[in-house]
């Protein structure tokens, strides 16, 4: 029914636009004949490149992956799959603007794909360089141990437990529906514990660094450094930002959290 309407509608366009070229051609303007051929031309080139992109809209092709058939192909008796490895990045600029809950739930999306854990791996750049990023991501992974194989086992849909839990019906298409509902009980306590300790993070991080730098005897108008939960400075932005250790201004930093699950 839609096709349909879309095909008329194009063809009385086309009719509407055949008919306006037709007039423009029988009525020129002999005072400005640079400017009307101009016009023609531009017309002409405006009309056939919409002609060019209405027609893949004729007959539209939608085109499903056989997941069976890619299965057959490159999985291996042994386990192992020679699937083409997946690099997938996510950036963000600001974790206080930028909620950074959702970019957790988009890491763990990821990572619940239902593609070889071997073969997927996430990547995350955050251009602020925020502690408060960081560890929303070690307790992302953690997360992700009991979050990835509930998904495999019981082929969750949607993948971000956000976008799952705010659900009001969830039709099953795993394998297990008898261990279905007590393995979602428990992953939905750890998802809302998760989800405090992530909304907790950046009070926990300021009263971390207040209690070290107050050890440390840092007095008023000093640089007040950020400070990890194992005792170290935070080489990237500080919460109170100084030279350099301010947005656009740290240490590069790179850390690899590696999940196999």
């Amino acid at each position: 029914m839609v096709i349909g309407c879309c095909r008329v509608l194009i063809f009385v366009r086309l009719i509407a636009f055949t008919l306006f070229v037709i007039w423009r051609i029988e009525h020129k303007n002999p005072d400005a004949m640079w400017l009307w051929v101009t016009s023609i031309a531009g017309e002409f080139w405006f009309g056939f490149s919409w002609l060019l992109d209405q027609l893949p809209k004729l007959n539209p092709i939608n085109r499903v992956p056989d997941l069976a058939v890619l299965r057959r192909r490159f999985d291996h008796a042994d386990g192992t799959s020679s699937l083409p490895g997946l690099d997938i990045f996510v950036t963000t600029a600001d974790p206080i603007k930028e909620p950074i809950l959702s970019t957790a739930n988009s890491i763990l999306s990821i990572l619940a794909a239902d593609y070889p854990v071997d073969r997927n791996t996430c990547y995350l750049s955050d251009d602020s360089g925020m502690l408060l990023t960081y560890e929303a991501m070690a307790e992302a992974a953690k997360f992700a141990t009991l979050w990835v194989p509930f998904c495999r086992k019981h082929a969750i849909e949607p993948r971000g437990p956000e976008s799952y839990f705010e659900l009001k019906s969830h039709p099953y298409m795993g394998r297990a529906q008898e261990e279905f509902v007590n393995d979602r009980r428990r992953v939905r306590k750890e998802y809302d514990d998760f989800k405090a300790r992530i909304n907790g993070l950046e009070h926990d991080i300021k009263q971390r660094s207040d209690s070290y730098n107050a050890a440390a005897g840092v007095k008023d108008g000093e640089p007040r450094a950020t400070w990890m939960a194992d005792g170290s400075q935070w080489e990237g932005t500080w919460i109170e930002q100084s030279e350099n250790h301010r947005k656009g201004d740290h240490a590069g930093i790179v850390l690899v959290s590696i999940i196999k699950s």
